[in-house]
């Protein structure tokens, strides 16, 4: 049997509407969590929910992770951990979401440096007037030299009413957007451009999704996530420890 620990990690336990006895031995006896749950708050849309073990269902509500009781009566916010193997049940989820999420978005929608065999792939939400993102994107050629592959999702992290989107929008909008990018990252600036079809907007709501609350952002292809300015060798490290 798996040895479960959960850390509420908002420290909030909500009880389920209070149920007839009838319907709490059904519950003991192997309750229809879905149901109970909309039942109990008719409002939420429950995207998916999987049984863990005898005691836990996780359910994916508006992209958050909750934990109900299998008897459900309990509904709880929180990071389960299997003391058995030491992983993060919870952050396993996370990482599968997004994986998904990063997979949805068009490689065509970004700036990708390849190299000339790629064993792994990054994905990082960059803005060019981010001293941090420029100082990552000298990174690129000793990443590159290791097989990393790179591919920016060009996001103005303060908005789209601001020059640095207006300085990304030129860059895209460009007939050279490597050559226009590099310029950004090398303190030029661009001409501003009169648009064009662009995925600047699209981006700031997968940064959303995401959860992004800063420049550079990191996601490995196994869903992990490094957040903020790595050097070239730390990133490295970092792929390589889950191998």
């Amino acid at each position: 049997m798996k040895n479960l620990f959960i850390f509420i990690a908002l420290s909030v336990l909500f009880s389920c509407a209070k149920k007839e006895d009838t319907d709490i031995k059904k519950g003991i006896e192997g309750a229809d969590i879905k149901k109970v749950v909309s039942e109990a708050y008719p409002n939420v849309n429950i995207e998916n929910i999987k049984k863990i073990d005898e005691n836990f269902h996780e359910i994916i509500i508006n992209n958050q992770i909750y934990y109900a009781t299998n008897d459900g009566k309990y509904l709880i916010v929180g990071n389960v951990i299997d003391l058995d193997t030491k992983e993060s049940i919870t952050e396993n989820t996370k990482m599968k979401q997004r994986i998904a999420v990063i997979e949805s978005i068009d490689p065509n929608n970004m700036i990708i440096y390849k190299p000339q065999k790629s064993n792994h792939i990054m994905t990082v939400f960059t803005d060019s007037s981010c001293p941090y993102c420029q100082k990552l994107h000298n990174e690129i050629p000793d990443l590159l030299e290791n097989n990393v592959e790179v591919r920016y999702v060009l996001f103005s992290r303060n908005g789209n009413t601001v020059d640095a989107y207006q300085q990304l929008l030129s860059a895209w909008c460009s007939e050279d957007r490597v050559s226009s990018v590099e310029d950004l990252f090398q303190g030029e600036l661009l001409d501003e451009s009169n648009g064009c079809d662009n995925p600047l907007d699209k981006n700031f709501e997968y940064a959303g999704i995401l959860s992004v609350e800063g420049t550079p952002t990191i996601f490995l292809d196994d869903g992990r996530i490094i957040p903020g300015y790595q050097n070239y060798k730390k990133i490295l490290a970092f792929i390589n420890k889950a191998n």
